[in-house]
């Protein structure tokens, strides 16, 4: 993934996301927006990015879905 879509997708959330926003990472600990844009603007190589499964998707109220997911 180029440094120029891991700073559009940093900055989408950073830009985007409401003050308790988080972010769950794959290892289940969770990450704010500025967190993620630090996290994602690192030297991260990412050959694939293609949802491969989605385990749940529900709706928890009329602002807030939930998504569980798998990249493959």
């Amino acid at each position: 993934m180029s440094l120029l879509i891991q700073k559009k997708m940093a900055s989408f959330f950073v830009d985007n996301a409401t003050p308790d926003f988080l972010f769950i990472r794959p290892s289940g600990n969770p990450i704010d927006a500025k967190g993620f844009e630090k996290m994602i603007t690192c030297d991260i190589v990412q050959e694939k990015a293609e949802i491969t499964k989605i385990h749940r998707f529900e709706f928890l109220n009329e602002n807030i879905v939930m998504c569980i997911f798998t990249l493959g």
